[in-house]
């Protein structure tokens, strides 16, 4: 029986499911073909009735493209997670008002110099806004805590899912590996437990392609308890046969193959395994050694690169070949932005790529904005953003960017107005060029094109305090972040956009993180054990040896996700030494044709 007629009669029996199905098997096409089966089966009923049908997106480029499908059926809301949760509890003052009070007196157990108790008293609504963080204070729910109090609503209130379910009898998920648990066990434990005759959820996606630590992962849990059915799909209408082969390696529990009508490539995998470094010497410290092999590291890298482009791969920006890796100095180095990695990794050590190229840092968002954790959605609140928005005549985006930061009289329509702003953007776009971050950044902020956060404004004060009045800890701590940012103002700005860019893969290196239902023809991973120590180990994966379960499946899921990319030809690249017990796993998964060693 195929995945969808499994949906199908899984819908018939009022049985809610999970759709497993590996890279490349047409989840999305899935879930549309699901959709359009109830539309056809009980869109009369549900109109009739006045009930919609839920899709939930983990992004908002999900939800869009869903949308688009459908053809805004009006039976339908596609929604995120965060939009469709607070419209759901929003009605509920009273009950959030509550809610809100004990998430605030647990948060002051914790902290009690920042959370004050008695919230309810001083506070008459709660709000939800699409920032990172709540404002307790201002009765204000950020991202990370509505999903919290949306549980809390769900849990406590037995009305509330029985609303839910008579507005909502089918619910759709998308991705749903990447889920926080607190929304699944909203939706399972909660809504679904409380009105299995009058509600079916279904869930699409992929455990082995959960790369975002926040994620559920699986719901292997309530398959065995029978609350959920699996469904697998073991199409794979992306990739070639070998890389095919060696997918199905990685991962067991799914087998895929290449569907009937589809035209068979053999394609290419192959593992590259250098060792020719020296030894550790007697007395040699780690980090010590590791930074000594950096230049051979290169050079085993460049001449990969040459021997794939003698080859016929293309590494141009914008073609159709991708170089996959996890971000380093080599990454930077080469993506242009080599000196401000360098700064960020001098100042934060192994959380530079959190700092910098996560946007963690509240310095980095000026200029790059963020990306939010639960959702992976871009908060376009940068410099760079900004500029985007401009050269690509998003002027509407323009002028609500600016209206953020202060300037809340523009009007574009009106003359004067638009040739202030344009005449401002046009002289930040020459001086991002050829200017430093400082002058940038001073330009931006004296004309009111950005305004600094909260988070910006304190690092700056505490930097610019008077150092004798903090203890010895704290004022070390301050001079070593002047220090930084002292430093930071006297790089090219260049280095700035180079580095956005990067963060928005429109270079031809990808960190491997946002790669997950892209595709490409040919595909370089490149592994070194010596980036991101704490959060992936690849010899180790091999060998099966980390004891680490969650670095383990962090470092499986990434491995999978990066060679699933490929649609022709796939080549693995290790910088870092692989030992005779990972390579055993190697050569099974590869063959030993397919291995090169130098």
């Amino acid at each position: 029986m195929e995945a969808i007629e499994s949906i199908i009669e899984n819908i018939k029996n009022s049985k809610s499911f999970v759709l497993e199905a590996g890279a490349g098997a047409g989840k999305t096409y899935a879930l549309i073909q699901t959709i359009n089966h109830l539309i056809e089966s009980r869109g009369d009923d549900l109109l009739l009735k006045n009930q919609r049908i839920v899709c939930i997106t983990y992004t908002n480029v999900a939800k869009n493209e869903i949308i688009e499908r459908l053809e805004n059926n009006p039976l339908i809301l596609v929604s995120t997670i965060h939009e469709f949760l607070w419209d759901c509890i929003k009605s509920f003052n009273k009950q959030l008002l509550v809610e809100f009070d004990n998430m605030n007196t647990s948060y002051h157990e914790e902290k009690p110099e920042k959370f004050t108790l008695g919230l309810i008293n001083r506070i008459k609504r709660v709000e939800y806004t699409d920032k990172a963080f709540s404002e307790f204070e201002q009765g204000i729910v950020g991202h990370d805590d509505l999903i919290i109090l949306a549980k809390r609503l769900f849990e406590n209130y037995n009305l509330l899912s029985s609303i839910f379910a008579s507005k909502y009898p089918y619910v759709l998920v998308d991705e749903y590996q990447d889920t926080a648990p607190e929304t699944i066990h909203t939706l399972l434990d909660s809504i679904l437990a409380k009105n299995k005759n009058n509600i079916t959820i279904g869930f699409y996606g992929d455990s082995h392609q959960k790369i975002y630590n926040t994620g559920v992962g699986s719901l292997s849990t309530y398959v065995e308890n029978n609350t959920i059915e699996l469904v697998k799909k073991i199409e794979n209408y992306r990739s070639s046969s070998n890389v095919i082969k060696l997918l199905n390696k990685i991962r067991t529990n799914i087998q895929q193959i290449i569907p009937d009508g589809i035209e068979k490539i053999d394609g290419e995998v192959k593992f590259i395994n250098f060792t020719n470094y020296p030894s550790k010497t007697s007395g040699q410290k780690v980090k010590e050694y590791e930074d000594s092999l950096i230049p051979q590291k290169n050079i085993n890298y460049d001449n990969t690169i040459k021997e794939l482009e003698n080859e016929g791969w293309d590494f141009t920006a914008g073609s159709e070949d991708k170089i996959l890796i996890v971000a380093n100095s080599r990454v930077a180095r080469r993506g242009g932005f080599g000196n401000l990695y360098a700064l960020y990794s001098k100042r934060f050590g192994q959380s530079a790529n959190e700092a910098l190229l996560k946007r963690e840092n509240p310095i980095t968002t000026l200029f790059l904005g963020s990306e939010d954790k639960k959702t992976s959605k871009e908060r376009k609140t940068g410099i760079e953003h900004l500029v985007d928005f401009y050269l690509n005549l998003q002027y509407s985006e323009v002028v609500n960017f600016l209206k953020k930061n202060g300037l809340n009289s523009v009007n574009l329509k009106k003359h004067i107005d638009k040739k202030l702003i344009t005449d401002k953007l046009d002289q930040l776009i020459k001086l991002r060029e050829n200017k430093t971050i400082g002058e940038v950044l001073e330009f931006a902020i004296d004309n009111k094109l950005i305004v600094p956060s909260l988070g910006v404004t304190k690092f700056l004060d505490r930097i610019n305090s008077n150092f004798e009045n903090l203890d010895d800890k704290q004022r070390k701590r301050a001079e070593i972040d002047k220090t930084f940012f002292e430093a930071l103002l006297t790089l090219p700005y260049l280095e700035v956009i180079h580095c956005f860019k990067h963060t928005q893969n429109q270079n031809v290196f990808s960190t491997k993180h946002g790669t997950k239902g892209e595709e490409y023809r040919n595909v370089l991973v490149v592994i070194d054990d010596t980036s991101w120590k704490g959060q992936y180990n690849f010899e180790s994966y091999f060998d099966n040896s980390d004891d680490n379960i969650d670095r383990k499946e962090r470092t499986k899921n990434l491995f999978y996700v990066s060679c699933s990319r490929a649609k022709e030809k796939l080549v693995v690249l290790a910088l870092s030494k692989m030992g005779d017990n990972a390579m055993k796993t190697i050569r099974n998964w590869f063959s030993i044709d397919n291995i090169i060693e130098y």
